[in-house]
């Protein structure tokens, strides 16, 4: 038997069998260093540097909350959304420094995200002192635009995005936000983006994006080259309010008017014609008069860019040019500082005028887009097509085609003549069904063993035809329409078809109905417009350059008014070109007059 121990010796080999029995102590030798918690999370051991941070949050209560957010962002990248919302939701935001909590406020708008809950997010991530860590900016502005994005604000979740682009390197990554990009860009609906792509800061981040979906956009559509077809597809806004006065509306003072035209080159002689356009309406102005001085704007982008800016340097307040599509595209892209401008071309597509500055153009496309309206005022829904094979008659039959489905009615059939050829009744026998027509009485006549009398006669399913041509093609084509009993059908045509001057030789085209400039017609009566009487002694006034002329009058008459057509889009005014409105993308349109051939004469219609 053994001895007793004294009780004091017993409770102390008590206690220290106890205490081998407990584990041991952490001793602070034993913990992870941060440096190797930070190293784990580097080589993508992520769980393993979660548990290295908690490790550090136990031994360290002072820095416990910052450890435990760290710990949290390892889990986030591990995929574990359950374990990162449980730890973060057991952190003290009190005893945070800003940048660890900038770091819980990242994670738990990526959870608020998850949830659905965006205001939310973009609560958390909103910076009221504009200071972002360098390091977590690319984060801050992707799940910005995502917040953004998910309660609808397209054009926010674009710049945040824009934003982060420029913040990543050329990778996937940046790729792969580029195409991002483009999709949000590619939601926007036209007129919205339109909008703000006018109202952009050339130089704003966001512009080049905007312009690129527009031009998009516009491709998407078969129009990559100008806006011409969608004037064609889209009615003006109060097509049938009566034209006012322009002395009636409110008018701009300002002292010098630049002009930019160029004195050489393929365009000099149509701009010869509209700066004398220019001046004839200035002369005939009754308002006090700015001064007036025309530049050389050259042949180039660049020289016209230059003239641009040596006419602000010599004080212009007002611009009316450039003429070249390229030069109005260059002007309307460019962050040059710029006076109220009336341009005299459209751009290329989508290039818009900024907000204060419109474009204006006589288009083939618009008048072949009146044709198609006028078609359908009168009851005629059912058209045949007949232009020539070039540029410029397919765009014509685009416009006459977009416009008139765009109003229910139907292009039964469409053919294209060769401009250098006298003979083509071929192509008008199919457009006419003539060719059809005497194919069945053929057969007929083999199945039946009878010679048939019966004269092949055009379709009976078309209402008009839509006729684009020049003066001398319809010269020669009316004839053969006529023979082959086409005109039957009443024929429109374009402003192409007249000449600019009276001639017994067009004796052919009575009957054919054309839109034109009503100043050619004699059918304007505003005392801001001179007559052709006045003007006999221009030869630029008369025949096919006269129309230009008429285009160069409008150009001076409209530049005081830009502020109000703006301000009044669909709103027309009495110009010698048409009734003229602006739009709301900037530019300046037109709905010609009529006029009917009649005895080789035109005679203005209603």
């Amino acid at each position: 038997m053994m001895p007793m121990l004294p009780r004091s010796l017993l409770l102390m080999a008590l206690a220290i069998a106890l205490g081998a029995c407990q584990p041991a102590a952490v001793r602070q030798t034993d913990l992870p260093s941060e440096m190797d918690a930070q190293t784990l999370y580097l080589q993508g051991e992520f769980r393993s540097a979660a548990q290295a941070w908690l490790d550090l949050a136990k031994a360290n209560r002072g820095d416990r909350a910052r450890y435990q957010v760290r710990a949290a962002e390892a889990y986030r990248e591990e995929g574990d959304d359950g374990a990162m919302r449980a730890l973060l939701g057991d952190i003290d935001r009190r005893k945070l420094p800003p940048d660890d909590l900038m770091r819980m406020d990242l994670l738990q708008a990526e959870l608020a995200l998850a949830q659905g809950d965006a205001a939310g997010a973009l609560a958390l991530l909103a910076t009221p002192d504009g200071r972002m860590p360098e390091d977590r900016a690319p984060r801050l502005y992707e799940l910005r635009a995502r917040a953004h994005a998910q309660q609808g604000q397209v054009l926010e979740a674009i710049a945040d995005r824009v934003a982060l682009d420029e913040l990543l390197a050329e990778g996937p990554d940046k790729a792969a936000n580029a195409t991002e990009i483009r999709a949000l860009v590619g939601t926007m609906p036209e007129d919205e983006l339109r909008l703000r792509l006018r109202q952009a800061d050339r130089n704003d981040p966001l512009y080049p994006w905007l312009l690129a979906g527009a031009r998009a956009q516009a491709e998407a559509r078969g129009n990559g080259g100008s806006y011409a077809s969608d004037i064609a597809a889209t009615r003006p806004l109060q097509a049938l309010a009566p034209a006012i006065v322009l002395n009636d509306v409110e008018r701009a003072t300002y002292g010098r008017v630049a002009v930019l035209l160029p004195n050489g080159g393929s365009l000099a002689a149509a701009a010869r014609a509209v700066r004398e356009g220019i001046f004839a309406a200035y002369f005939a102005d009754p308002n006090p008069r700015p001064a007036l001085r025309v530049y050389d704007s050259g042949n180039t982008v660049e020289e016209t860019m230059a003239a641009y800016q040596q006419a602000l340097d010599d004080g212009a307040e007002r611009v009316l040019g450039p003429i070249s599509r390229e030069a109005v595209t260059a002007l309307f892209q460019s962050a040059v500082t710029r006076v109220p401008t009336l341009a005299l071309n459209y751009a290329d597509a989508p290039a818009l005028p900024p907000p204060g500055s419109l474009q204006f153009a006589l288009l083939p496309e618009e008048e072949a887009a009146s044709a198609a309206d006028r078609m359908i005022q009168r009851g005629l829904r059912r058209a045949l097509v007949l232009v020539p094979r070039d540029e410029v008659g397919q765009r014509a039959a685009a416009a006459f085609g977009e416009r008139l489905r765009a109003q229910g009615g139907v292009v039964a059939g469409q053919a294209e003549y060769d401009p250098s050829a006298a003979d083509q009744s071929n192509e008008i026998r199919k457009l006419t069904g003539i060719e059809q027509s005497q194919a069945r009485l053929q057969f007929l006549r083999g199945m039946l063993g009878a010679d048939l009398k019966m004269d092949p006669t055009p379709r009976a399913d078309v209402d008009a035809i839509f006729l684009f041509a020049r003066n001398a093609q319809a010269r020669v084509l009316l004839p053969q329409l006529k023979s082959l009993e086409a005109t039957r059908f009443p024929i429109l045509a374009t402003s192409a078809i007249y000449g600019g001057s009276n001639s017994s030789n067009d004796v052919d085209l009575d009957g054919v109905e054309f839109s034109e400039v009503p100043w050619l017609l004699g059918a304007t009566n505003e005392r801001s417009i001179p007559s052709r009487s006045d003007l006999v002694a221009l030869k630029t006034a008369s025949g096919p350059a006269a129309r230009l002329f008429a285009f160069g009058m409008d150009a001076y008459r409209l530049l005081p008014h830009l502020e109000w057509l703006e301000r009044n889009p669909g709103r027309p005014v009495i110009g010698a070109t048409g009734a003229l409105s602006a739009d709301p993308n900037g530019r300046i349109r037109r709905e010609p007059g009529w006029a009917r051939y009649t005895g080789a004469s035109p005679r203005p219609v209603d």
